[in-house]
């Protein structure tokens, strides 16, 4: 699959039919911009309650989610500071295509794209031409 340098993105088991995604292959992680972030634990599982933000610059709506966490990264922010984020496993679905990317939780509230995609979400299922932007159309979720 060809994407462009932003590309809408659904993430249906958050709930989430498109959001405006900035592609990165600078990045080696996908980012989605989470606020009010509570670890818990349901059934022995630890999980992650958090709120995105949807609309920029100031935001339109706001959907709570939930998740099973991952894990807990040390990633390196734009800054290059190294923070600690959650990090959850979900379906993304780009155009036809659907496949599980890693996702990390942080700030992202000053970004004019509430996610990033980073390189490896993208290794093995696109390719990114940057001319060019929004080339696979609103997710197909059906």
């Amino acid at each position: 699959m060809i994407i462009g340098a932003c590309e809408w993105v659904g993430l249906p088991e958050l709930g989430m039919d498109r959001l405006r995604a900035r592609v990165d292959t600078g990045a080696k992680s996908c980012a989605l911009h989470a606020s009010d972030i509570t670890p818990f634990v349901e059934n022995g599982e630890d999980w992650v309650r958090f709120r995105v933000h949807i609309g920029y610059p100031a935001p339109r709506d706001w959907q709570t989610c939930q998740a099973r966490l991952g894990d807990i990264r040390q990633v390196r922010n734009t800054g290059g500071e190294v923070e600690a984020r959650y990090t959850i496993r979900t379906p993304i679905v780009i155009g036809h295509a659907r496949w599980e990317v890693d996702i990390t939780l942080t700030n992202r509230e000053r970004m004019r794209y509430r996610m990033l995609l980073g390189r490896n979400a993208m290794k093995n299922h696109a390719l990114v031409y940057p001319a060019r932007t929004f080339l696979q159309g609103r997710p197909r979720l059906d």
